[in-house]
């Protein structure tokens, strides 16, 4: 018997979860990564980068083994799959012999920074570097006021923390901070992180970058698909590789009896978005096109009119009308739904990974060989595409007050903050509470780059911070996380006499995060193109209105020509010429 479903109203709520990225793209020239590259594509856009003459652009002069002019740097379409880390001569442009005093200024996770002769981090990146550094920070939710009252007061920190895009324009129309197309050459390490789109992202339209930014820190919540691997063995079913064997996968799910206990119990999904998305669903969008409002020839395009958003439809409408939905798939919410997930209910999902496998195994009594039912996608079906990763990080500003009459210190700002970024030197002694270089009479950490593109920080048990070494609640990572941390590669260190079941569960968790990390992905285009709610405030609730009638069959998608001069009208348009815009292109035809 087909499984009934009940029938709600809702909206589409694109869950676009920060994720890890794809291959690196180039252009005949030097890419960000120092390797030789070709033609860079960024999605299709034919948007020219802004950019100032060549001599506008030149920084300290200082030339090195990677130095590359700003404008031979080919910035990549995505971030990495598989980072490469940096090389011991990445900053012979820095005269170590020098020493600078250099205060950093940023914001804290509620614990302040330590003096830095409390510090065993600072004093370490202190004699590292021969330099003085001073931590000053402030609460996050505080931080525009306490800079710009410094600012104001002519008294700038060397580098500074910009708390917002439009605060850093403001900046760099002022001509106050250095222009970061005299920054990035002297960053090797960090511009493999640094993608295309996030430089147009961060340039002012006279050309001038007024900071210069990487990942997003913490920028490692890997939600993806999983499928019930054990599911499939039981069907006798291989991995579904393209659309059509996912519908079948679906349907097999639900009514062939997948766990084998001969009762009809199980779904192929649900959606858990409390009745106002639908939830994990709606992350199949990216299978079926650019989710994103981008350009193309000089002509903004956009997945409501060039096919993506009503064959993404189509696809979740012949899921519902199969009922491969649990009854309430729509209406539960997101933590009420993992008990189907938890009960082995449902046989895909989407979800972070480490959320996915820690609540899988202890909702099995802690079995660490559990989570072996579940699979990550081993790729997207073909054709598909993921989500886009690259979203702009942390930005970081250098005053240039304080450094244009003393070149080697802007490039000794650079070198730090260069080493602290993921593959430098200084990156596995920061983010965790110092390492065995940083502690006299300890070696116990295991800290490592792997050459697959992944990294571990293990710390044991009588690390100094656990000790009270340093007394009660000593905790400076906090700090230094600040400057580089991602944890988008991090995989955990398996030591050799871990038991074999949990040795399994890392082992697997790890080669899962690495498969999802290679994934193409598409470009992150809607940096370039957000624009205020307020120019079209009735849009979404009709959106609202219209979503559901159209996954469910209530309404045909053989109208979808009418719902999007309905669209149009109810504001579509204006959100639109926003886009185009603000991008610098010509609306298509239907939206003029």
């Amino acid at each position: 018997m087909r499984k009934k479903h009940n029938k709600k109203t809702g909206s589409l709520y694109l869950m676009t979860m920060a994720v890890t990225v794809c291959a690196l793209a180039g252009c005949g020239q030097e890419r960000a990564d120092g390797k030789e590259s070709t033609p860079l594509s960024a999605g299709g856009d034919d948007t020219e980068k802004t950019t100032a003459a060549p001599e506008e652009q030149t920084g300290p002069g200082i030339t090195g083994s990677h130095v590359v002019p700003f404008e031979e740097i080919v910035f990549p379409e995505s971030q990495p799959s598989q980072p490469t880390w940096a090389e011991e001569d990445y900053w012979d442009y820095d005269d170590m012999s020098v020493h600078y005093d250099l205060e950093f200024f940023l914001h804290d996770y509620g614990v302040p920074a330590l003096k830095p002769e409390e510090d065993p981090i600072c004093q370490w990146l202190n004699e590292k570097f021969n330099v003085n550094i001073t931590i000053t920070t402030c609460g996050n939710a505080d931080l525009e006021q306490v800079l710009s009252t410094r600012l104001s007061g002519n008294d700038f920190p060397d580098l500074f923390m910009i708390p917002s895009q439009s605060y850093g324009f403001s900046l760099g129309e002022q001509g106050l901070v250095v222009d970061a197309r005299q920054m990035y050459p002297y960053l090797p390490q960090t511009r493999k992180f640094v993608t295309d789109t996030m430089i147009k992202w961060s340039t002012q339209e006279s050309g001038v970058i007024p900071f210069f930014t990487r990942y997003a820190i913490q920028d490692s919540d890997t939600w993806n698909f999983f499928i019930r691997q054990d599911w499939l063995d039981n069907l006798d079913l291989d991995m579904p590789t393209t659309i059509e064997e996912y519908k079948k996968v679906a349907h097999a799910f639900t009514y062939e009896d997948p766990d084998q206990n001969g009762k009809d119990d199980t779904y192929f999904m649900i959606g858990a978005g409390g009745g106002e998305s639908l939830g994990m669903v709606a992350n199949f969008v990216s299978w079926f096109g650019n989710p994103s409002v981008h350009a193309q020839d000089g002509v903004l395009v956009s997945p409501m009119l060039d096919g993506t958003m009503k064959e993404f439809y189509g696809f979740v409408c012949e899921l519902y009308q199969d009922g491969v939905f649990a009854p309430d798939w729509y209406t539960i919410d997101w933590s009420t739904g993992t008990s189907y997930t938890m009960g082995d209910r449902v046989g895909m999902l989407n979800y972070p990974i480490n959320s996915l496998y820690q609540e899988y195994k202890a909702a099995h009594n802690e079995d660490w060989d559990s989570v072996r039912v579940w699979s990550a996608l081993p790729s997207l079906p073909e054709g598909a595409r993921g989500f886009a990763g690259g979203a702009p990080g942390y930005m970081w500003a250098v005053a240039k007050s304080n450094v244009e009459d003393d070149p080697g210190k802007l490039l000794r700002i650079l070198h730090i903050m260069d080493s602290v970024c993921l593959g430098g030197d200084a990156y596995l002694q920061t983010i965790k509470d110092g390492g065995n270089e940083v502690f006299d009479d300890y070696n116990e950490d295991i800290r490592q780059y792997n050459d697959d593109g992944t990294w571990m920080a293990y710390q044991a048990q009588n690390h100094p911070c656990t000790t009270g070494q340093y007394g009660p609640g000593w905790e400076p990572m906090g700090i230094w996380q600040v400057l580089g941390l991602t944890t988008k590669w991090e995989v955990e260190y398996i030591p050799e006499d871990m038991e074999d079941a949990q040795k399994r569960y890392m082992e697997k968790k790890t080669a899962d995060s690495i498969t999802i990390s290679s994934y193409d992905r598409w470009p992150n285009d809607a940096l370039l193109c957000s624009v205020p709610g307020d120019i079209a405030p009735n849009l979404h609730e009709f959106e609202q209105a219209q979503e559901y009638k159209f996954v469910t069959g209530e309404r045909s998608l053989d109208e979808w020509d009418v719902y999007v001069r309905e669209w149009l009208e109810q504001g579509g348009r204006e959100v639109l010429k926003a886009q185009a815009e603000k991008l610098g292109v010509e609306l298509p035809d239907i939206a003029k």
